[in-house]
C-alpha cells in the first residue's frame, strides 16, 4: 500500500487508485529486478567456463577465454556482481529504504545508464550490419537483438516503476 514517510497509511486513507499504482510500481519495480537478474545469470555462467551464447558477444571473448580464462573468469565474475546489485536496488525501494534519497537517486542514474547504454549500442549494432562489411556477424547480431535491448528493457522497466513508485508517494503526501 502507498506509504506515508515509511508508515503505513490506514486503509480509510486509501483509495483504490493509491492501492493500483503501489501495486503497479510494486510488479514494475520487481519485474525490473528480474530482467536485471536475468541480465547478470549469464556472466556468471560464463565466468565458471560455459560457452553457450558466448559466440554472440563476440569472437574476441571466446578468444580471451581460450587465452586468459581466469582473467576473462574474474572480469565476468565482477560484471555479474556488479549487475546484481542494481538488479536488488529496486526491491530496497520497496521495503524500508523507500525514502532514502541516495538510493533513489542511484536507482534513477542506474535506469538513465541502462537507457542510454542499451539504446546506443543497439543501434550502433544495427548500423554496423546494416551499413559495413562485419567481420564478426554472430556477435553483432547477438548484440544488436539480445543484450543491448536486454539492458534497454530493464532500464525503461526500472524507469516506470521509479515513476510509478514517486507518483504513488505523491498521492499519499
Amino acid at each position: 500500500m502507498c506509504l506515508r514517510s515509511g508508515v503505513m497509511a490506514r486503509g480509510s486513507d486509501l483509495s483504490r487508485r493509491s492501492r493500483r499504482t503501489e501495486h503497479r510500481a510494486t510488479a514494475l519495480l520487481r519485474t525490473a529486478a528480474f530482467l536485471g537478474l536475468l541480465n547478470a545469470a549469464p556472466n556468471l555462467y560464463w565466468a565458471l567456463g560455459g560457452d553457450f551464447l558466448l559466440d554472440t558477444i563476440g569472437e574476441w571473448i571466446i578468444q580471451l577465454q581460450a587465452d586468459a580464462p581466469v582473467l576473462l573468469g574474474g572480469a565476468l565474475v565482477l560484471i555479474f556482481t556488479v549487475k546484481t546489485a542494481v538488479s536488488l536496488l529496486p526491491l530496497l525501494l520497496l521495503g524500508r529504504l523507500r525514502n532514502s534519497r541516495p538510493l533513489r537517486v542511484a536507482a534513477i542514474t542506474a535506469s538513465a545508464a541502462l537507457i542510454l547504454y542499451g539504446a546506443s549500442g543497439a543501434v550502433v549494432n544495427v548500423v554496423l550490419l546494416v551499413f559495413t562489411d562485419v567481420q564478426d556477424p554472430t556477435g553483432r547480431i547477438g548484440q544488436a537483438a539480445i543484450w543491448y535491448p536486454m539492458l534497454l528493457i530493464w532500464g525503461l522497466v526500472l524507469a516506470g516503476g521509479l515513476r510509478t513508485l514517486r507518483r504513488c508517494d505523491v498521492m499519499s503526501a
